[in-house]
């Protein structure tokens, strides 16, 4: 019993973390538990009206009325209600009962609607929320999660949180209702109430049980889908790969074992959900038959309790028990489904990007120089990518950053464009601190591009314009221009309205890269960030991109990212790293012949060995 406490206590704490996604929807949920209880209380009256009415059928009607006027209101029969015939007295009496059945009825279908509005605002809500939570994390969430394990949890979890709502809200209005039930039945008798209670405790300790293995079949589903989803995506982002490699038949293999895991975790929940009620029913079914025999042999017999009265609570709890199985079911659902609102919840409770709030100083431009003070950066496992890191770099000047694979070039550019929060050391633009900058200011401001340049699946325009939505036809156009990109889209019958596919599939590898220049020079930036952006192309490709990126530094302070030296012969400034350090620094003339690291460098990149 103490597990389903506990069990409890967990499901109602990460209910109560959905409040600031209820919060929103305050005055519908206020509606929502007044039109339950206003229903509930309706139901309570059209039953309570039944006894009256059953002693009218049996005796004399205004005797009757007179009795339940002198109860209620302490008073006589009023002369205006006295005189009328005994089948005037029951019509009027059956013409109440359907009244305010009626009025339940339209009162249960407005909280209806109402629930499943709230349960529609709630999810879209926590989406909204998972959206802009998950776009603002860490780069490490990313980098440690597997790829499908962020769509699993958008989708998948986000509408069994949903689920879980909605099981709750179906709860509370069917528990409003049981709760006049049960008022009504110890209004009667309260002898009979307190073996009612027995009878729930022990339905409920019944249903307990399979609430706790329903939850671990939750659990289990929920880990297995997961796991499945990420598989999946995975398959499909490696499809060249998984085709090349002849690897389906291992695919397969493995996607069978876990979407059979997936299978059985429902089946198994499905089974116990499904028992669930009529393990419910049958067990409340027995104490209500043991009830009612007690109430004739202790309460009847000893006239404690009318035959009338008894026949009206029997009608009572009949329109009880099913109630209580509903719940006792919606409940069994609501454990099930809680590990959605878990999973997204903690997807809500990743670390967010930056530690520390941004600033909120404009950014007009860089005037003087990008000074590196001290700067360090380790990775979450503690590896140290980034080592006290002093650097100058002066406006309107190309530096390039060189040096073998894992030396710290990719993670300084990242830093410089605040993907990443230094650990130590700061940068420091024109006097200021970098971080002080709002991102819209400092962002629109710097231009990027990739080794491998990531377009979406949409237009070329699109493509180009994505960021920069002000962006006029002017600027695409000169953007295109400098890009080297006007003959490939001469090229193509829909121009720029060309679909690129999924990661700009569409294009050849350095059209892509083409459209990424365009896309970085769009928005005219003052600082150019160029990540390695022709290591990965042939040597056509490699001469065409250099050339829109020779064209896209005229004029602008330049950060580029070196595979092949070559490329970086006439860079103002050539910055050696080697493992996370800067042990040179200097222009092409003077490091070549120096006949230290980057001599060395060039030497392994002539003979083919620079990785």
């Amino acid at each position: 019993m103490s597990e389903w406490f506990k069990l409890l206590r967990e499901l109602f704490r990460n209910l109560n973390q959905l409040r600031p996604h209820i919060r929103p929807n305050r005055w519908l949920v206020i509606t929502a538990l007044i039109t339950a209880t206003s229903s509930a209380a309706f139901e309570g009256v059209g039953i309570g009206l039944l006894l009256p009415l059953i002693n009218m059928l049996d005796g004399d009607p205004q005797a009757v009325l007179a009795g339940v006027i002198r109860r209620i209101f302490k008073t006589d029969l009023p002369p205006w209600l006295a005189g009328f015939s005994n089948v005037q007295y029951v019509a009027a009496f059956c013409g109440m009962v359907f009244l305010t059945v009626a009025l339940k009825n339209g009162l249960l279908y407005f909280n209806q609607r109402l629930m499943a509005a709230i349960s529609r605002r709630i999810s879209q809500n926590l989406r909204a929320s998972l959206f802009e939570h998950l776009h603002r994390a860490s780069l490490g969430v990313f980098e440690q999660r597997k790829s499908g394990e962020i769509g699993h949890a958008y989708s998948m979890e986000a509408v069994r949180a949903q689920m879980t709502v909605e099981n709750l809200l179906f709860i509370i209005q069917r528990s409003f209702l049981a709760l006049f039930y049960l008022a009504f039945i110890t209004i009667i008798s309260w002898q009979f109430m307190m073996g009612v209670l027995v009878l729930g405790a022990v339905v409920a300790f019944a249903g307990s049980r399979v609430h706790l293995r329903l939850r671990g079949r939750g659990e289990q589903k929920r880990k297995s889908q997961r796991e499945l989803f990420a598989f999946v995506t995975s398959s499909f982002n490696g499809v060249r790969v998984v085709r090349a490699n002849n690897a389906l038949p291992g695919m397969r293999k493995a996607f069978d074992q876990m979407n059979w895991e997936v299978a059985e975790a429902d089946r198994r929940g499905t089974l116990l959900s499904n028992a669930l009620m009529p393990i419910s029913e049958t067990i409340a079914l027995a104490g209500a038959m043991l009830l009612l025999v007690g109430a004739y042999g202790l309460l009847i017999q000893q006239g404690k309790l009318g035959a009338t009265q008894l026949m009206l609570i029997g009608f009572v709890l009949i329109r009880t028990l099913p109630l209580m199985n509903q719940i006792s079911a919606m409940f069994g659902q609501l454990t099930f489904n809680s590990s959605g609102v878990r999973e997204a919840l903690r997807w809500l409770q990743t670390p967010t990007f930056p530690s520390h709030p941004f600033g909120k100083k404009p950014f007009e431009g860089l005037r003087h120089s990008i000074q590196f003070e001290k700067l360090g950066f380790k990775f979450p496992n503690g590896k140290e990518a980034l080592i006290d890191i002093d650097l100058k770099i002066p406006a309107g000047k190309t530096v390039a950053l060189v040096g073998a694979s894992g030396s710290g070039k990719t993670t300084l550019a990242s830093l410089l464009l605040r993907l990443r929060e230094p650990s130590s050391g700061r940068i420091v633009v024109d006097g200021t601190d970098y971080w002080e900058f709002t991102p819209e200011a400092w962002h629109s401001r710097i231009g990027m591009v990739e080794q491998e340049a990531f377009l979406f699946n949409d237009t070329i325009e699109n493509n180009i314009r994505f960021g920069c939505p002000n962006a006029t036809k002017e600027d695409i156009a000169k953007a295109i221009r400098i890009a080297h990109l006007e003959e490939v889209i001469a090229g193509l019958s829909d121009g720029l309205k060309t679909m690129v596919g999924e990661r700009g599939t569409m294009l050849s590898g350095g059209q892509k890269q083409r459209v990424a220049i365009a896309r970085a020079l769009v928005r005219d930036p003052m600082l150019l960030v160029l990540d390695e952006a022709t290591s990965a192309l042939d040597n056509e490709s490699e001469r065409q991109v250099q050339a829109a990126l020779d064209a896209a530094r005229t004029g602008r302070t330049s950060v580029v990212i070196a595979h092949r030296l070559t490329t970086v012969r006439n860079a103002d400034l050539i910055v050696v790293l080697d493992q996370g350090r800067v042990v040179e620094q200097g222009t092409w003339a003077e490091l070549a012949p120096k006949g230290g690291y980057f001599t060395r460098l060039l030497e392994a990149a002539q003979k083919g060995r620079l990785e």
